[in-house]
């Protein structure tokens, strides 16, 4: 066992290749992979963002809208 350490030592590891001025060098991306969850939870939240922004919408096109004034029924004064 120790006869295979000393004949190990002696290896020398390559050389780096030497710098190009690349700091960080990427790989090619990786496939987008969504599964059936994913699936569900980017429908359910587009549905509830939409229903977010209708109910926005009907409250800003109440708040914005022409004012309204609710005739009211007179009361009839007894004589």
């Amino acid at each position: 066992m120790s006869e295979q350490l000393y004949d190990e030592a002696g290896e020398v590891a390559p050389a780096p290749p030497p710098p190009n001025g690349e700091v960080v060098h990427w790989g090619p991306p990786k496939p987008l992979r969504v599964g059936p969850a994913g699936v569900s939870m980017t429908a359910g939240a587009a549905f509830a963002l939409g229903a977010a922004v209708a109910v926005a919408v009907l409250a800003l096109a109440h708040w914005l809208g022409p004012e309204r004034e609710v005739a009211l029924p007179r009361r009839r004064v007894r004589p």
